[in-house]
């Protein structure tokens, strides 16, 4: 069977590769291109803990010359991928909330008793799936933001894609956000091939990631919104 692989890389690439192992042809066209926000230096007075919604901003802080004020914090993520990339970082005390955005705002605010005076340090893509500070503000703590990077949309699909897409080819197309659902929505008219958007066969990590692809016919969602629930669902329909 042959996939399309939407998600940025390197993760791109490695899920293309358990693709390829598992015995199918897997393409890459990664549509969101990962930027560094240098957040140089910045203001961590009266930090009490931090917050990863995702590895990517982790490897920024990773290299920061301030990591240090922060490895002895309480860390909250928000899945199990995150928790592990703050581990090698060298936080010491991680806690994960095994599910999506929103999970990781209800376990900051079950464990706030626990959490010293001060705020939570969120550092964030620039363009988010959800507001970190509106849902810790309902639990009376204060969360300071800071955009650490972005993801650029690529405007248009590789050529060989879009033949592929063209020719009806791909058994399964694979999104990992709502913002690489919405980019890929747009590429595909910019391609004019919108019209082949009913007929997608559509793996998605969650359902707030499809929602931009609704409109395909085919719409599957991942049991949990991590790649192996994701993966897992790809490969029992083959």
């Amino acid at each position: 069977m042959r996939f399309l692989v939407t998600r940025p890389q390197p993760d791109c690439k490695r899920t293309a590769d358990k693709l390829r192992a598992a015995g199918h042809v897997a393409d890459e066209a990664p549509l969101l291109d990962f930027q560094v926000s240098p957040p140089a230096p910045l203001d961590l007075s009266g930090v009490c803990a931090v917050a990863f919604s995702s590895r990517r901003a982790v490897s920024v802080l990773a290299g920061h010359p301030q990591l240090a004020e922060l490895l002895d914090l309480p860390v909250f993520t928000v899945g199990a991928a995150t928790a592990e990339a703050c581990r090698r970082a060298g936080f010491a005390d991680v806690r994960s909330a095994g599910g999506d955005f929103a999970a990781l705002g209800r376990l900051i605010l079950r464990e706030r008793a626990g959490l010293g005076p001060g705020a939570v340090f969120y550092p964030a893509a620039q363009d988010r799936s959800g507001d970190l500070e509106r849902v810790l503000k309902t639990g009376a703590l204060a969360c300071r933001t800071r955009v650490v990077y972005r993801m650029d949309p690529m405007e248009k699909l590789p050529s060989e894609v879009v033949r592929a897409l063209s020719l009806a080819a791909y058994d399964g197309v694979l999104v990992y956000s709502r913002r690489t659902a919405e980019t890929l929505v747009a590429a595909l008219h910019s391609a004019g091939l919108g019209a082949k958007i009913p007929g997608l066969k559509v793996y998605a990590i969650s359902s707030h990631a499809a929602a931009p692809m609704r409109e395909a016919a085919q719409v599957r969602v991942a049991q949990a919104p991590c790649e192996t629930a994701l993966l897992d669902l790809v490969l029992a329909e083959c």
